[in-house]
């Protein structure tokens, strides 16, 4: 009941999920969830496509999901992390990390991902809030109650990534992009009522940019 509470508290964690959960239904009467055509469709990330030209995929395959394991398995992670992170962060703040990790995580699969690959999936901006955790970790160290928060998802997150590396299906460059976009962003967005440095938020967007255009240099070349 608790956690019901928390979401309907949550405005943008309500969001995602209903959006994520209505982009299933309909790919899955239009065609399927697991077809590659319909993937390709509605956005799923395709090295060749994205290179010429169609750069809304890194947004919109973060919203794709292939099967329904796979939305049940990261809309899961959503409702019960999500709203920790939108309190800590709120809901404005929350939204555009959400987003950038999942464009960051789909940046690296387009870097160095296999172009005959489909890629799709919440997980690149899930991994976003679990590199958030990392970066609390490390960016709030004078604060004992931050710092033992951030600790506490290291557990979470080797399993996690373990779990990345045995399963084949996995999309383990998407997940380690996100887990990046999320450490750089903690230095960029602080948590409410704490604040960060300038020169720490100048660094973290400029290391966020420059990643970023790197990628984007990397998928280029290796598109062909």
């Amino acid at each position: 009941m608790n956690s019901f509470r928390n979401l309907g508290s949550s405005r943008v964690t309500s969001l995602l999920l209903i959006v994520n959960i209505i982009v299933f239904a309909i790919m899955s009467f239009t065609g399927g969830s697991e077809n590659i055509s319909n993937l390709i469709r509605f956005g799923a990330v395709v090295k060749s496509d994205i290179a010429n030209g169609q750069w809304w995929r890194l947004f919109t395959a973060s919203f794709i999901h292939i099967g329904l394991p796979h939305i049940l398995f990261n809309m899961y992670f959503l409702y019960q992390i999500g709203p920790v992170f939108e309190g800590l962060y709120g809901s404005r703040n929350f939204l555009i990390i959400y987003i950038l990790a999942g464009v960051m995580g789909n940046l690296v699969s387009f870097a160095f991902g296999n172009p005959s690959t489909v890629s799709a999936g919440a997980s690149t901006s899930l991994y976003g809030l679990f590199g958030l955790a990392l970066g609390i970790m490390l960016n709030y160290r004078g604060d004992s109650m931050l710092s033992s928060f951030g600790a506490s998802f290291l557990s979470v997150i080797a399993i996690n990534i373990v779990y990345s590396l045995l399963s084949p299906s996995v999309g383990l460059l998407g997940h380690l992009g996100g887990l990046l976009a999320g450490v750089i962003l903690t230095g960029v967005f602080p948590i409410i009522n704490r604040s960060l440095a300038t020169s720490t938020q100048v660094i973290s967007v400029t290391a966020f940019v420059a990643l970023s255009i790197l990628f984007v240099i990397i998928g280029l070349r290796t598109a062909v």
